[in-house]
Parts: C-alpha cells; structure tokens; sequence
C-alpha cells in the first residue's frame, strides 16, 4: 500500500494510507489515552479521550476512528486537550463508582485528577444477579461498549445491546431481559475480561478483586486470523 507523509508532535512520518491516527501514534510509541478502545475489537469513538488536534481543522477528533490524510499536521499533547481529557475523566468518575482496581482508576492518575468538580450521578441502578455465574453492576458501567462489542465481533452471541441515550444509556442483554434468562449468551466470560471497571464481575470471586486478561481478546482474533 502506498505511503503518505503526514507530522506528528513534531515528527515526520511516512505510514500507510488507510491507518487511523491511533493505530499509528500506538506502532510509533506515542501514547493516545484510550478506554473504550480495546485491541481486537472495531472502534467507535465513544469515550472521547483520544482527541487530537488537526492543523486546519477547528474541531478536535477521534484517533480511534479517524484515518490519516496526506499531509495532515497532528498534534496529540495540546492543553486544550489535556483540559477536555481531564473533564472527561471527571465525567466517567461522576457515573462509576472507583473500585480502586480498574482501568478507569489508572486514568485518573494519568490525566492528573484528584478531584470530581461535577455532582455525582449515582442514578441507583440495578444489579442483574440472575446469572448462575456472573453479575452485571449498572452503577458501575460507562456505556464504553467493550462487552457489546467483543460479544458480537468476537464471540458472534450478539447477547449485549445499548438501549436509550446519554446518561439514560444501559447495557441490555437479550432485548432487555434478566442475563439469567438470555437465550443466546454463551458463559465465555469474554465480557467479564473486556470491561475495563468493575460492572462486570464473577460470582465465585469477591467484586473488585478479579485480575482481568483484556489481552487474551487480542491474542485469540490473532489466532483465528492464523488459523490456529
């Protein structure tokens, strides 16, 4: 494929054409924060965190799911995006209660929190016990949509949906239904492992203490590509 020349922070690159700007800032060392990006799984821009600045844009943009263009003049550590990187992690905080051991924790400290300037949501929530196996915290989801999409792309059940919009959004299994009750979830646990809180956890092992293997998502499309 051909390549283009395009600057990020500064430095010249040639990539191929067709590449987003997060798949080329991760190969080249530049660090993008990500929560609702996962390897293995299709991107859809919902978190928010990975914005950059395009010289002769006036807006900032996902790197998730933005491609590169010729030429295009990158910049990825702006205090404007800093500033929107850090309200945005209020903003998830606001809605999910910090378990103290999970992804969104280690954002905070990367964008430099210490504080929620926002009111806490809280909106109570039901927690779906109705599995035999595995429990579904809805105070504790920030609708990234990491289950829904590795249940569907990934394992091919197509158990998890997104219902409503905004801070109304929840994450659904059989069109609504109790998880116990869901005619087409498989038990793979691959949920369980692509959610980067504690909404979704084991009932065999205590909420918050489960030691989670995102990277076996990515391990086994890899596999499947090589037939193995």
């Amino acid at each position: 494929m051909a390549k283009i020349p395009i600057n990020i922070d500064g430095t010249a690159l040639e990539v191929e054409q067709g590449q987003t700007i997060l798949e080329i800032c991760q190969a080249n060392g530049i660090e993008i924060l990500t929560m609702c990006h996962m390897k293995g799984l299709g991107d859809v821009g919902a978190c928010r965190l990975c914005l950059v600045e395009i010289e002769g844009i006036n807006k900032l943009l996902p790197a998730c799911t933005t491609k590169v263009a010729a030429n295009q003049v990158i910049k990825t550590k702006t205090e404007k995006i800093k500033k929107y990187q850090k309200i945005t992690t209020e903003l998830l905080f606001a809605v999910c209660v910090s378990n103290g051991k999970c992804e969104l924790q280690d954002l905070g400290y990367k964008v430099g929190m210490t504080h929620v300037r926002f009111p806490y949501l809280f909106p109570q929530c039901e927690v779906d016990t109705s599995h035999p196996w595995y429990v579904m915290d809805h105070n504790r989801c920030i609708t990234c949509t990491r289950c829904v999409r590795v249940c569907s792309q990934v394992e091919g059940s197509y158990n998890w949906g997104v219902k409503n919009r905004g801070v109304s959004s929840r994450i659904i299994s059989d069109f609504n239904t109790p998880w116990g009750e869901s005619t087409t979830c498989t038990a793979c646990s691959k949920c369980v492992h692509s959610c980067p809180t504690g909404a979704i956890w084991p009932k065999a092992i205590v909420q918050g203490q489960l030691t989670k293997s995102p990277q076996m998502i990515a391990d086994l499309v890899e596999r499947r590509k090589m037939n193995l």
